[in-house]
């Protein structure tokens, strides 16, 4: 991975929470957390084929440079790209505290 390849700016939103009718903590809006450069990778079809996922939607992988920020990121998240909203569902480090790779599938718009 070469810096200049992280060339699309991608925000990382934490969800605000608030209790329901119920007293059930859920998310009632999403505060962004920061704002980076990363590597954007659609997946394949044969990919997401061998990855077991039948259903049509758009996943893709987003490389950044690691910092204790991104290292807390996790499924609980989202992140915004190109005007939409993405639900992060892995993050993998790769190499030492260098870069983590965040795995993504695109959200409906409704």
């Amino acid at each position: 991975m070469r810096m200049g390849e992280l060339d699309q700016r991608i925000t990382v939103l934490a969800p605000v929470t608030a209790k329901n009718g119920l007293g059930e903590a859920r998310a009632s809006s999403w505060d962004a957390v920061t704002t980076v450069w990363a590597k954007h990778v659609p997946l394949s079809d044969g990919q997401r084929w061998r990855a077991g996922a039948v259903e049509q939607k758009a996943d893709a992988r987003f490389t950044v440079r690691y910092s204790p920020t991104m290292a807390a990121v996790d499924g609980t998240h989202r992140l915004t790209f190109d005007g939409t909203s993405w639900q992060i569902t892995g993050v993998k480090p790769i190499g030492r505290r260098r870069w983590l790779e965040l795995t993504a599938w695109r959200m409906s718009a409704a």
